[in-house]
């Protein structure tokens, strides 16, 4: 009989940024790291013989928890332990979908063997080919102890197959929060489950369940926040309230902010690129925007955010994030390989945002309104190694 432990990744960028993940390439977040260091101190006592994952680099990242006390194991990866194919569906915000696909989002969530979307994996044959890896590596491995990184939604639609689960009750069973574990066995080419879901090594400051339990606790639905472009040249009274706004939080006052300035600028950004204004509503109602610079840093492979901005409201909802998120994926998409911003020294809160999101203070400036550090975050899509 061979023993599997099959982990689920840590937190990625699409679990921050509400994005459907799939089988884009995401990073691990500031948050993914630290679960990555408590899964590796519940392994570190483990007796470990092999060590599997998929080959995304969200996987190949927790996978560096098992090598941390095991430092002999060589990681193996394999396609075949990914995540589904979202096809057409990867790296949008689950809000957008929400919008456009609403009777594939139904089946997603209730009877995903119906769902189907363009270049999107058939679902059923997702447990089919990880079953497969899994009783293939038994079998090459008997007797043997083996650890193996997967995905959420490709380990969910697994436990469904063992447990006879058919596709219209899979919301019967549950995620497992980031870095969870399962414990299977293999015998004699059938797969039995002893635990699954375990993350009990995760204090709740690192659990990625607990962070988003805003939706439920303040009635706000998961998928009820969108992303969509913003137009200054109708809306400018708005875009100018909301940079007044920011100003005076940055500021304490707004002496040297130039409002015509400012819209005469965000004006030119919609011109250069339709995308760099984008609203985000939370059931219809303005929550925050986020502006994009499309000329600036280009010689650098840097993107700019010029203006970020969460209604008081909506604040400490990682509404943020999403809009992060937003800035992260335009600038890929166009070769950038670092985000930056300016934020006021004085911003304390903003400060402890972008730090919790990844940022980094690399320099100061002088601004209009005071001293201004110039932060700074590698968006470059790679694995990251537990030290």
């Amino acid at each position: 009989m061979t023993s599997i432990y099959l982990i689920r990744h840590a937190e990625a960028e699409g679990n921050l940024y509400r994005r459907a993940q799939g089988q884009y390439d995401a990073n691990v977040t500031q948050m993914g790291r630290k679960q990555i260091a408590a899964l590796a101190e519940r392994f570190r006592d483990v007796p470990v013989d092999e060590l599997w994952s998929s080959d995304l680099n969200r996987a190949v990242s927790t996978a560096s928890a098992i090598t941390k006390y095991h430092p002999q194991l060589r990681l193996h990866t394999s396609p075949a332990l990914r995540e589904l194919c979202m096809g057409v569906w990867e790296d949008v915000p689950w809000g957008v979908l929400e919008r456009d696909w609403p009777e594939q989002m139904t089946l997603f969530a209730t009877d995903t063997a119906r769902w189907s979307v363009p270049g999107g994996e058939d679902f059923s044959q997702v447990p089919v080919r990880l079953e497969r890896s899994l009783l293939g590596l038994a079998a090459t491995h008997p007797g043997r102890t083996i650890a193996v990184v997967s995905h959420g939604l490709a380990m969910r639609a697994l436990f469904c197959r063992i447990l006879g689960i058919p596709s219209e009750k899979i919301a019967s069973m549950p995620y497992g929060d980031n870095t969870a574990v399962s414990l299977l066995t293999a015998d004699e080419g059938k797969l039995s489950l002893e635990f699954y879901n375990d993350a009990s090594h995760l204090p709740e400051e690192l659990s990625t369940f607990a962070h988003q339990s805003w939706w439920r606790a303040k009635g706000v639905g998961k998928e009820d926040t969108i992303l969509a472009p913003m137009d200054p040249r109708k809306e400018g009274d708005e875009y100018s309230r909301c940079y007044a706004q920011t100003w005076r939080a940055s500021h304490g006052n707004l002496n040297g902010y130039a409002p015509s300035l400012y819209l005469h600028l965000a004006i030119q950004h919609v011109k250069t690129d339709p995308a760099c204004l984008t609203r985000l509503t939370v059931k219809g109602k303005p929550a925050g925007l986020i502006e994009l610079d499309p000329l600036r840093g280009v010689e650098e492979e840097a993107g700019w955010i010029s203006l970020l901005y969460v209604e008081p409201e909506y604040r400490g909802m990682r509404l943020g994030a999403q809009l992060i998120g937003h800035a992260v994926s335009h600038f890929r998409r166009q070769g950038r390989k670092r985000l930056r911003l300016h934020v006021s020294q004085t911003n304390t809160a903003a400060i402890g945002f972008y730090d919790a999101i990844g940022f980094q203070q690399i320099g100061v400036t002088d601004g209009v309104g005071g001293a201004l550090y110039l932060m700074d975050m590698d968006i470059t899509q790679r694995p990251w190694t537990l030290p």
